[in-house]
């Protein structure tokens, strides 16, 4: 359960670092809790089946709720929706997926993807320049 917490930190302070949103504490959570509803299933490996079921369907709820469309636009320029939040979304949804793989496999694995994952979130960091509040995916 540790390397679950020690994954959402380090995602969730990415987040925060380049969104300027505080994300920390739910990501920490999420990847916590991932985790345990899959330790608390036990060995049984339907039982483990349907708790990582569960865990999908509630992230992704979690997920929906960070997105949003802002329908107005720019009708001067006809520019169309923008849509905010995708990153954060992705984050929290990876960050459970970690939480799980903690619980059901081996920590070197959780490990691999969590530097796959940073880099990754650096990498749009540092494409776009920076946050500047008008990323349409952060």
């Amino acid at each position: 359960m540790g390397l679950a917490v020690l994954c959402g930190l380090a995602v969730g302070y990415n987040r925060a670092h380049s969104s300027g949103a505080n994300r920390l504490r739910v990501h920490v959570l999420v990847g916590l809790s991932a985790c345990l509803m899959v330790l608390a299933a036990g060995p049984d490996l339907e039982a483990r089946s349907r708790a990582i079921q569960g865990v999908a369907t509630g992230v992704g709820f979690l997920g929906a709720g960070e997105i949003l469309v802002d329908r107005t636009g720019d009708t001067r320029n006809h520019l169309p929706p923008q849509v905010h939040g995708l990153t954060s979304a992705a984050s929290i949804w990876f960050t459970a997926a970690l939480g799980v793989t903690v619980a059901a496999s081996p920590p070197v694995l959780a490990a691999m993807a969590l530097l796959l994952a940073l880099v990754v979130l650096s990498q749009h960091h540092r494409s776009n320049g920076g946050s500047n509040g008008s990323s349409p995916h952060g």
